[in-house]
C-alpha cells in the first residue's frame, strides 16, 4: 500500500475530509462555514442550499465584492489584466441577471434588505496579447446567501466559466446568475395550501317502473284447473266447492 494511502486511512475523519479539493482547489469551503456540503451542479458548478429554505417577503442585498482571492496563487500578468478589464462590470452584471432570473419575486437592493448576497473572484485566466490565435479566458467565482440578521448561511454557489473572450466571460456570468434568480424565485415564492377538490356527487336518479293495469281475472280459467285437481282426487267436495266459491267471488 502506498505511503499516502496509508496516511488517509490513518487520518481522522476530519482531517481527511481537508484534503478533497472542489474544481482543482479554487473552491475552498471555509469560506462558507462547517455545515455546507458542497454538491456538483450543471447548471452552477457547486451548489449548497440549507434545507427548508423558505423566502417569501425577503429583500436581497447585493454586497460590495470583496477582493479577489487568488486561491491557486497570484497568476500571471495577463490573468491579473484579464480580471482587472471585467471586474468592474462584474456587480452591474450579477445584478442584471439576478433581476431578470428573479422576475420580481425577491427586491434586489444595493442598500437595504434581510438577505446578503456575498461574492468574490477566487482565480481568473487570461490570454497574453502576444498569443497569435484567440485563447481562452477563465474566471472561477463564490457567491454566498446569508440572513442578515442572524449572519445565517442559506445558500452556497460556487462557478467556474470559460470564453473566447472577456465579453464572452461577462457574458456567460450574467447568465449564471440569471440562472441563480430563477433558482432563488422558487423559494421566494408562497406555497398555496393544496385545496382537496370536491367532486360534486352525481345524483342517483330513480327510475318508477310504470304502474300497468291488472290483468282481467280469468274465471273460467280457474274453475277449469280446480275442476282438474278434483278429478286427480286431490280435492275433497268441501274443497272443491270452497275453492269454485272464492274464484267466482274473485271475478265479480
Amino acid at each position: 500500500m502506498r505511503r499516502s494511502a496509508l496516511l488517509l486511512l490513518l487520518l481522522p475523519a476530519f482531517l481527511a475530509a481537508q484534503l478533497v479539493t472542489f474544481d482543482d482547489g479554487r473552491l475552498d469551503p471555509a469560506w462558507f462555514g462547517p455545515s455546507v456540503v458542497f454538491q456538483p451542479s450543471k447548471v452552477f458548478g457547486f451548489q449548497w442550499l440549507k434545507p427548508g429554505l423558505a423566502l417569501p417577503g425577503r429583500t436581497l442585498r447585493l454586497e460590495t465584492w470583496e477582493p479577489a482571492a487568488w486561491l491557486l496563487g497570484r497568476r500571471s500578468g495577463k490573468d491579473r489584466d484579464f480580471l482587472q478589464r471585467i471586474e468592474p462590470a462584474l456587480p452591474t452584471n450579477q445584478e442584471k441577471g439576478l433581476r431578470r432570473g428573479l422576475k420580481g419575486a425577491l427586491p434586489v437592493s444595493a442598500t437595504n434588505g434581510n438577505l446578503r448576497l456575498v461574492a468574490r473572484v477566487v482565480d481568473a485566466e487570461g490570454v497574453g496579447d502576444d498569443y497569435m490565435a484567440m485563447g481562452s479566458y477563465g474566471l472561477s467565482f463564490d457567491m454566498k446567501l446569508l440572513d442578515a440578521d442572524t449572519g445565517e448561511l442559506l445558500g452556497g454557489f460556487h462557478g467556474s466559466l470559460r470564453g473566447s473572450s472577456s465579453e464572452a466571460v461577462t457574458l456567460h456570468f450574467e447568465k449564471w446568475c440569471e440562472n441563480l434568480g430563477r433558482l432563488l424565485s422558487t423559494f421566494a415564492t408562497p406555497q398555496l395550501p393544496v385545496k382537496p377538490v370536491q367532486v360534486p356527487a352525481t345524483p342517483i336518479t330513480t327510475v318508477q317502473a310504470p304502474i300497468l293495469p291488472r290483468p282481467a281475472f280469468d274465471l273460467e280459467g280457474a274453475l277449469r284447473r280446480i275442476e282438474g285437481l278434483k278429478l286427480d282426487g286431490l280435492l275433497s267436495e268441501e274443497e272443491y266447492q270452497s275453492l269454485r266459491r272464492k274464484a267466482t267471488d274473485k271475478a265479480k
